[in-house]
């Protein structure tokens, strides 16, 4: 066996060192697991799995919220990761809506073209009629 080794290692061009079919053949022969062991473990994986895509289907999506300051409530929507937000309109009155900004101070008013990329709160910004 050492000299089919051999032989696979000096064929190998470039210098490079080849692994011999035969040399992974006793991999795992040091590693000692039952079969109860591993029909546990797998088990407990498979279970696992199952609750994360349960998860993942029950919590799909970002979630948006939105803090009208003063004006009509704005109910939150839930959207997917590049998918756009339907802008709503709340009122207020003696204002005059503005926009909304993901920032409190609306130092910079949010864009409906931008695609979502995670949760976040916006703001609505007025300006006093």
């Amino acid at each position: 066996m050492e000299e089919k080794e051999k032989t696979a290692k000096n064929e190998n061009k470039e210098g490079e060192t080849a692994v011999s079919p035969l040399s992974l053949h006793n991999i795992y022969k040091d590693i000692h697991i039952s079969v109860k062991t591993l029909d546990r473990i797998i088990a407990v994986l498979a279970a696992l799995l199952i609750l994360a895509l349960v998860i993942g289907l029950n919590n799909r999506g970002f979630l948006i919220e939105y803090d009208a300051r003063g004006g009509t409530p704005v109910e939150a929507q839930k959207k997917m990761y590049g998918e756009k937000i339907d802008m709503q309109i709340p009122e207020r009155e003696g204002y005059v809506f503005e926009g909304w900004s993901a920032y409190p101070d609306c130092t910079v008013l949010w864009d409906e073209n931008t695609e979502i990329s995670g949760s976040m709160k916006l703001y609505a910004c007025w300006i006093e009629d």
